[in-house]
């Protein structure tokens, strides 16, 4: 999937967003046992958990990734239990109380065969009665009506000031795939250069999705915060009971 191209870049681009660590700190708080993060890159909200003393595993297709999440977990004086592996068809032996896959990384799926697939291993890999939190965007109309337009955007890091100029465009209409190029620029020279592919998932889809894996019983809010889901602007977070 080349997602070690974004190891670079990563905490650049994202890593001063924190809509989410509140929300998912706290669902992992809640529960008694294991929790897993799938997706878990350089740490964003992995590093986050270990902090707070819980018992949590990350999984990422990216060694690259986990390399520098174990970097900064060492200069916190953190033990991180982190590995190598491929959402779509995993199996470390365990199960665990709570799965989370924030930040929208279950788009990574781009067929229904590999979202069905990923779905069953969460699944697998949940006790009875465990659960699955994650997050993505509901596929925004106006955005699909605006595809190839180009945005810009200010990044201010630890390391520096940078532009980011990105495009989206459909790679399939009927199979519902996207895809971003993202460049960024650092004192006006280019920095860096790479792509992405997303698939969009409406919410009925989702649901029969999930009915499919195995799944009995799920709820879905638009945003962090509880609120009912009641526009496409809204982020959807997924509430799911094995």
């Amino acid at each position: 999937m080349g997602y070690d191209q974004w190891a670079e870049v990563y905490d650049i681009m994202y890593g001063n967003y924190r809509e989410d660590i509140d929300f998912y700190k706290r669902e992992a708080k809640g529960v008694q046992g294991k929790v897993l993060e799938v997706g878990c890159g350089t740490g964003r909200i992995y590093l986050e958990l270990l902090k707070e003393g819980i018992d949590v595993e990350g999984i990422d297709i990216s060694q690259r990734m986990l390399s520098q999440l174990r970097e900064k977990a060492s200069a916190m004086g953190l033990r991180p239990s982190v590995s190598v592996a491929d959402m779509r068809n995993f199996d470390l032996g365990r199960r665990f109380s709570l799965v989370i896959v924030p930040f929208r990384s279950f788009l990574y799926n781009i067929t229904t065969e590999e979202q069905l697939s990923t779905l069953s291993s969460f699944h697998r890999h949940l006790e009875p009665g465990g659960r699955l939190i994650l997050n993505f965007f509901y596929p925004d109309l106006e955005m699909m009506m605006g595809m190839n337009k180009e945005s810009e955007e200010l990044l201010v890091s630890d390391e520096g000031k940078y532009i980011l100029r990105q495009k989206s465009y459909f790679i399939s209409e009927p199979d519902q795939i996207i895809e971003t190029l993202a460049v960024l620029y650092k004192d006006g020279d280019l920095y860096w250069k790479g792509t992405q592919r997303l698939a969009l998932i409406f919410k009925r889809e989702f649901e029969l999705l999930l009915r499919i894996a195995g799944f009995k019983k799920w709820a879905v809010f638009g945003g962090f915060d509880g609120r009912p889901l009641t526009s496409y602007r809204q982020e959807m977070v997924w509430m799911v009971e094995k």
